[in-house]
């Protein structure tokens, strides 16, 4: 272990006590030592009381299933204060080339999202950042839409609970490099969204009509 791992270890409260013992002694002695360890405390506590709530936030749906994705070769752990330091970073990056709230499965689509306005307008033959594939009615006589959206990177099914749509499966997808004018409601719809339909799906999907007309009456359920 390194000098500054071994600062930061003792600053976190990492290291055993025979290690820390041992530590303590070097700071009594070096006074140089001794205020480094007071920096990086002081710097420590600062960005947690100024980034904690931030770091509650839940992280974006697309950003967790990028994670999960990525093969992550054991990369080793930062101190937990370079961690904040390093998601706030992340996150002022992300934010300015991902601007939607985050969606999360089974919460509700924000209103003001290209994908929810997509949901509440859009028919399966019209093209746009989101298409739209089946429209069915559920058990509960929900309606629910399966969706690919480019913007977010995600295709997912969505059900329509009182006046927002809620999001009840979503997986990472990206369009494929060149798409036929002509494709089925299915063609690009992958097999977790497949598999969420067949076990919610009550009767038959919608033809252009019965989409056409649920949406002219706002997806009320009759």
């Amino acid at each position: 272990m390194s000098e500054l791992e071994q600062l930061m270890a003792y600053v976190d409260g990492e290291l055993d006590a025979a290690d820390r013992a041992a530590f303590e002694a070097r700071m009594a002695a070096e006074p140089e030592l001794a205020a480094q360890v007071a920096a990086h405390s002081a710097l420590a506590d600062q960005i947690g009381r100024t980034y904690a709530p931030a770091l509650q936030e839940e992280v974006p749906l697309r950003l967790r299933l990028a994670a999960q994705a990525a093969n992550d070769g054991g990369t080793r752990r930062l101190a937990p204060w370079i961690a904040a330091a390093a998601s706030l970073v992340i996150g002022v990056l992300a934010g300015q080339a991902i601007q939607p709230p985050p969606l999360a499965v089974g919460g509700a689509v924000p209103a003001r999202l290209a994908l929810a306005k997509a949901l509440d307008r859009d028919l399966a033959a019209d093209p746009g950042p989101v298409r739209i594939g089946l429209t069915f009615r559920d058990a509960r006589g929900r309606y629910c839409r399966t969706f690919e959206s480019a913007q977010d990177r995600l295709a997912g099914l969505a059900c329509r609970d009182g006046a927002r749509w809620r999001l009840e499966t979503a997986t990472a997808w990206a369009a494929a490099a060149s798409q036929p004018d002509y494709r089925t409601a299915a063609s690009e719809t992958p097999p977790a969204v497949l598999a969420a339909v067949d076990a919610a799906m009550a009767g038959q999907a919608l033809d252009a009509a019965q989409e056409r007309a649920a949406r002219d009456q706002g997806w009320r359920q009759q």
